[in-house]
């Protein structure tokens, strides 16, 4: 027991540490402005792997994210042509882009340019208008030129072009997974993320070689040979790797009689989009750019001006900053003052600003009371959260819980699935020094009962084991047990709780072992080995 103990302090001094860090990564300069991005789709097939022509036949297929304006080309797929190690695809990616001149071809659909070499602002100044806020429109409307402001502010998106090249791998079925009962699809996916570099000197060799309608044969023949002698470079920026799986209990199971059979082809077709949302939310989680950035609208409730068309999904985090004025360097910087999420309450903002933009609800989950005008930004986070701690009861000894957030991908705001651990060594009269040892899985749901104080109750089944050096022949005993309380969480930082709970062990049917039905109920073998526990320790929020 003291080497457990000393285990779980060993954890929560490395967790404690990295809470530090977090917190100084919280004091970087934070942009206050937002503008959306463009973002052009490949898919990287490597045609001598497993499953790769269908997963191709599915890329066309992707929905894309409201978030980012769609840049995609005529092609999707890229050529077999490239190896699998990392730096090398990286190289190989970076100079078959800029061999095949893609960010030019992006260019060229910023501008709409024509096989005749013509092109117009259209799309530019339509995205302008997307992009504007009720605040840039309000303010736009004070001028003479009014809405031509936020139409040519499109110039300046052109410069947040991206480019996402996605590489599906080993790719498995559940039956090649060896994942018995269950019917689906598994991968690793790998998201290149590059920029189109973008700057006045190309928007000038552009403009250079824009064809006029008056302009004659000879020179139209040459402002075309000089747009094609345009160099747009496209530089890697980051990656991610994620792990996605589409599944369902097989129809010839009993939980899967109970639900609507979906087909290999409707689940693969589930893990390819996966694959793209995942490795697009996991990039929105590091890269400034992709991080939204708005203020707060409205409080009691919370509410903000952002919506689907910043692709909001229920209990998506945002950071809340106050600026405060530093007299020694005489300039405001931000200052953390709480976190929030999105309920789901989402509106459906995907519309051209007219000064009456709908807004989104949030919740509070961490820090002071917050204001209007304070920033918001977004930080997505796993949605993972780690407790260590220990039980205090008949059943008790070290525990230990994770519990994973659910809202993004069901709409319920707070609701977690959890899976449970526990180890005790107890005395009873059948015999002395069994270690005791049982997990289970369940749901929760959080219930803010202040700024700073979660309930979260919750329920759950899982499996009791007991073993001793003298039961080896008949093997450890099992039984099964129902579990239902609530956990009461006080932040002490907004990634880090201090934990208490009580919860209630009702064990189910007789006890067994490699012999089968022993006939004896659980609390008969383990005199009262049943009824509450009180549990206590701390939580980490990744």
């Amino acid at each position: 027991m003291k080497t457990k103990s000393l285990f779980v302090f060993v954890l929560v001094m490395f967790f404690a540490k990295w809470i530090v860090a977090q917190d100084i990564e919280a004091t970087k300069k934070i942009p206050s402005t937002y503008d959306r991005s463009a973002v052009t789709l490949f898919y990287v097939q490597f045609s001598n792997e497993a499953h790769a022509s269908e997963i191709q036949s599915k890329i066309d297929k992707i929905s894309f994210s409201d978030k980012y304006y769609n840049n995609n080309l005529n092609q999707i797929t890229l050529p077999n042509a490239f190896t699998r190690k990392s730096h090398e695809l990286i190289e190989s990616l970076s100079k078959y882009m800029n061999d095949q001149q893609v960010g030019r071809q992006v260019i060229s659909k910023w501008y709409a340019r024509q096989d005749d070499g013509t092109m117009n602002m259209d799309l530019i100044f339509d995205r302008g208008m997307f992009n504007a806020t009720d605040a840039a429109y309000i303010k736009a409307q004070s001028t003479k030129l009014g809405n031509a402001v936020l139409q040519d502010y499109g110039n300046r998106l052109i410069g947040r072009s991206y480019i996402l090249v996605l590489d599906y791998q080993s790719i498995q079925t559940m039956k090649e997974a060896k994942m018995s009962g269950m019917k689906g699809w598994k991968s690793t996916v790998t998201g290149y993320l590059f920029k189109v570099k973008y700057n006045e000197e190309t928007q000038n060799a552009v403009y250079d070689a824009w064809i006029y309608p008056e302009d004659s044969p000879a020179i139209k023949a040459e402002k075309n040979k000089k747009y094609e002698q345009i160099q747009v470079p496209v530089e890697f920026v980051t990656k991610t790797t994620v792990y996605v799986t589409a599944s369902q209990p097989a129809e010839d199971t009993q939980l899967g009689r109970l639900m609507k059979q979906k087909s290999e082809d409707e689940l693969l077709s589930e893990m390819v989009q996966k694959g793209y949302d995942e490795s697009l939310y996991f990039l929105e989680k590091n890269h400034e750019d992709f991080m939204v950035k708005t203020t707060i609208y409205q409080v009691r409730p919370i509410r903000a001006k952002i919506g689907k068309k910043e692709g909001l999904k229920c209990d998506n985090r945002y950071f809340a900053y106050e600026y405060v004025y530093d007299e020694k360097t005489n300039t405001t910087k931000p200052r953390f003052r709480g976190v929030i999420r999105a309920t789901s309450s989402i509106v459906d903002n995907r519309q051209v600003a007219k000064g009456d933009m709908p807004t989104s609800k949030f919740y509070q989950t961490s820090g002071r009371r917050l204001r209007t005008g304070y920033l918001l930004r977004q930080q997505n986070d796993y949605g993972i959260e780690a407790t260590l701690g220990f039980e205090a009861g008949e059943v008790g000894g070290i525990y230990g819980r994770v519990d994973a957030r659910m809202g993004r991908y069901i709409g319920v705001k707070a609701l977690f699935v959890y899976v449970e651990g526990g180890a005790q060594m107890k005395d009873y009269p059948v015999a002395e020094g069994i270690a005791f040892l049982h997990y289970g899985a369940g749901l929760a749901k959080g219930l803010m009962l202040t700024r700073n104080v979660e309930l979260r109750p919750y329920i759950g089944l899982g499996q009791e084991q007991a073993t001793h050096d003298d039961w080896s022949d008949n093997g450890a005993f099992k039984v099964l047990y129902l579990k239902a309380g609530a956990n009461l969480a006080l932040n002490l930082k907004h990634n880090f709780q201090l934990m208490g709970g009580m919860g209630f062990y009702s064990f189910i049917g007789n006890a067994e072992n490699d012999n089968g039905d022993t006939g004896f109920l659980w609390e008969d073998l383990f005199t009262d080995r049943k009824g509450p526990s009180a549990m206590f320790g701390v939580k980490f929020m990744f």
